[in-house]
């Protein structure tokens, strides 16, 4: 490992994990989760390089963990909490529909949509032309409009639902 890589390995690890860690906390409470989902995955797993850098660089210190048996517990904590996700959709042999979900509506017409939503057509287009968005036509799916509009589909349903919410 080179001397300056040796020198900020843990000042990188730090600081990815601040961004990895705010990302994350974004993404769990709804903020901004198109703007930063590609953003959290990235820097994710350079802040996984980085840390088995870290780990490698600081390899002698690590042993003592192992040694008194300080990582059982940590460990143990993780596993369980990650099985918790995990199992119960793997027992199940569902996967998640929210995916399916999420391309049905992007696919969907401004007209469909509407019909779903309780809204009017023009009126979902009039929230969207607010917002910047170009809507050609309510004939429209939410994709060609976000297209269209250089903008994200998941931010055009996230408009069209912030405006639902008012």
């Amino acid at each position: 490992m080179s001397e300056p890589l040796k020198k900020y390995m843990t000042a990188i690890s730090a600081a990815l994990f601040l961004f990895v860690a705010l990302s994350g906390l974004a993404m769990f409470f709804g903020i901004g989760k198109d703007l930063v989902k590609e953003m959290h995955e990235w820097l994710a797993v350079m802040f996984v390089v980085a840390i088995g850098l870290h780990i490698v660089r600081n390899w002698g210190g690590m042993k003592t963990y192992f040694r008194r048996g300080i990582i059982i517990a940590p460990v143990a904590v993780a596993t369980v909490a990650a099985a918790a996700f995990i199992v119960p959709g793997a027992l199940s042999g569902r996967e998640n529909p929210m995916p399916v979900l999420f391309q049905s509506l992007e696919k969907a017409s401004l007209d469909d949509l509407g019909r779903v939503l309780k809204l009017p057509a023009d009126g979902i287009a009039d929230i969207l032309e607010q917002q910047g968005f170009t809507v050609l036509s309510t004939d429209l799916s939410v994709s060609q409009i976000a297209a269209d509009s250089g903008r994200p589909p998941r931010a055009t349903l996230m408009a069209i639902v912030e405006a639902k919410r008012e």
